[in-house]
């Protein structure tokens, strides 16, 4: 066992104190000594004292040596009652300032001092900080340049093992962004290999693997299928101190819940971070978010409408929901929501929502997480996702707010779990929302006549053929205006291609593929909406799939 070079003379140091650890210090606290020589050093005529700051110049006898010796590199813990070791404190130690000091026959071997001290026979150089609810120990072990402060820092307790392992490899998993966990959709988790150990690990591997839910948890951790194997690298290369490395998972997803898992082939100094695991839903649980009302009038709270699309009750308590800030408010709810039951999530579940359906459930949701009603430079107003008691995500959505209105909310386009397209609309309730019933919007795009569109798909590239698509509308009778939107698989709006309120009538616009701000849009499928209205019948639409292609 090596440790870095160190300036002290004596063989013995003072290498770790836990002196306020987290909750009731009695029995918990303890000293742990290192032997940094390369020779046995007999532990008779050792002595272990405390310093009160307060009273300069008086230490207080906590442990004596009897018998023995400590070998090169060996590690001796003096610690109270609840602490497991032979060698054990006469007195309790103190938070600072305090100190403490290790004597052989007399000499004094090594000093630590912590907090606020004015006498330097209390302390080597400057005085250690004063912690809570941590330990002080010497990073990397055995260290002593003569400054408490340079040489001790905060540091989970670890007696009897070092404070810094020299070879350590920590294994962390980041899933995919569960906004966009589609069924048919590649999906990508994210594996770091972090060295937190002194030293560079020369070589190092990893197997990672994928476990399907069978079927949706009733209570407890889901049921896993057995486990399939998923493709990773070959042996990494080495890794410093301190270093990472990256390794991508790629599967493709199907309609479900999973769980992945990597692990280190490698054996290191600690086997307790050498493995991570995630849950990963690919398209929506149980309960899904099915309405928002992010842009409420004056007065009105903003609310999220849930909906039991499974065939079972599900118990709501202890489910959460964050936006992408990552606040996360926690679902205060007693009662189970029944299949195919709606309930209404809220700041205040007392709060006024206009138009609610008779009998819906009211659920406290707190902190609110605050929803945004603008949206950033990808196209986007906020992301709302949705995890149950045991923090697996139950649904995921992503929306747009541009074009909307205060007052109206989003509905989710589709019951069905494995649609992709244009996930949100506007609400056409004349109302102006659908709280605690059945949404106005649900259903795939319908076919119309009032909407002719043509060549689809077509080509924009310049060679003078098929570089426009023609968009031929009919506003019908009744209706005092219109408006024609381009969106993403995404639900972003990316191109507005017109409106007025001329009443009705037909209408002829052109979009070239180009998003607004004039960018131009890759190949893909989109999603034409041509919106018309009314102050006595609301809003209707229709939606179109366009083929965008580009060489």
């Amino acid at each position: 066992m090596s440790f870095a070079p160190v300036a002290a003379l004596a063989a013995l140091v003072l290498n770790e104190v836990l002196y306020d650890p987290p909750g009731v210090d009695a029995g918990r606290e303890f000293v742990e000594i290192l032997n940094v020589s390369n020779a046995d050093v007999p532990l008779a005529g050792l002595e272990l004292e405390t310093g009160d700051g307060a009273h300069p110049g008086v230490w207080r006898h906590s442990w004596s040596g009897t018998g023995g010796v400590l070998a090169p590199g060996a590690f001796l813990v003096v610690g109270g009652d609840s602490i497991h070791t032979p060698e054990h404190l006469a007195a309790d130690l103190q938070n600072g300032p305090d100190a403490l000091r290790l004597r052989q026959d007399g000499e004094v071997l090594d000093r630590l001092g912590y907090g606020a001290l004015n006498d330097a026979a209390m302390f080597e150089g400057r005085p250690a900080q004063d912690v809570a609810n941590a330990g002080l120990a010497r990073l990397p072990d055995g260290r002593d340049t003569g400054d408490n402060l340079a040489d001790f820092s905060p540091a989970p307790p670890s007696p009897g093992r070092r404070n810094q392992l020299l070879h350590n490899l920590r294994v962390t998993l980041v899933a995919p962004d569960p906004a966009t966990a589609w069924p048919g959709r590649a999906q990508r988790a994210r594996v770091t290999v972090r060295n937190t150990g002194g030293e560079t690990v020369p070589s190092w591997a990893l197997v990672a693997w994928l476990e399907r839910a069978v079927g949706e948890p009733v209570t407890g951790e889901p049921v896993l299928a057995v486990a399939e194997t998923l493709a990773t690298p070959g042996p990494g290369e080495a890794i410093a101190a301190h270093d990472s490395s990256v390794v991508g998972l790629e599967w493709l997803g199907s309609l479900g819940l999973v769980r992945i898992g990597a692990a280190l082939r490698t054996a290191d100094d600690d086997s307790l971070d050498d493995r991570a695991s995630v849950w990963v839903r690919v398209g929506p649980g149980d309960i899904v978010i099915n309405e928002i009302l992010y842009a409420p009038q004056s007065g009105a709270p903003e609310w999220i409408e849930l909906w039991n699309r499974g065939t079972r009750p599900v118990r709501l308590g202890g489910f959460t929901m964050a936006d992408a800030s990552g606040r996360r408010a926690t679902l205060r709810a007693r009662v189970d929501l029944a299949p195919g039951a709606y309930a209404i999530a809220s700041a205040d579940s007392t709060a006024v929502v206009a138009g609610i359906a008779f009998g819906t459930p009211r659920i406290e949701a707190t902190p609110w997480p605050s929803l945004n009603d603008s949206d950033n430079d990808a196209g986007y107003a906020d992301t709302v996702v949705l995890r149950d008691s045991l923090g697996i995500v139950a649904d995921a959505i992503r929306y747009a707010a541009a074009g909307g209105e205060r007052g109206r909310s989003i509905e989710r386009q589709s019951v069905e779990p494995t649609a992709r397209g244009v996930a949100w609309v506007p609400s056409t309730s004349q109302s102006g929302t659908t709280a605690g019933a059945k949404n106005s919007v649900n259903g795939p795009p319908r076919l119309d006549p009032r909407l002719n569109l043509a060549p689809n798909p077509f080509s924009p590239n310049g060679d003078g053929h098929d570089d426009q698509l023609w968009i031929r509308a009919e506003v019908p009778l009744g209706a005092s205006g219109f408006r024609a939107e381009v969106f993403d698989l995404d639900g972003r709006c990316r191109r507005r291609r017109g409106a007025d309120e001329l009443g009705p009538g037909s209408r002829e616009l052109a979009w070239d593929g180009g998003a607004d701000g004039g960018a131009s849009l890759p190949t893909g499928v989109y999603v034409l909406r041509f919106e018309w209205y009314s102050k006595s019948e609301g809003r209707h639409q229709v939606r179109r799939a366009v083929g965008l292609v580009r060489p």
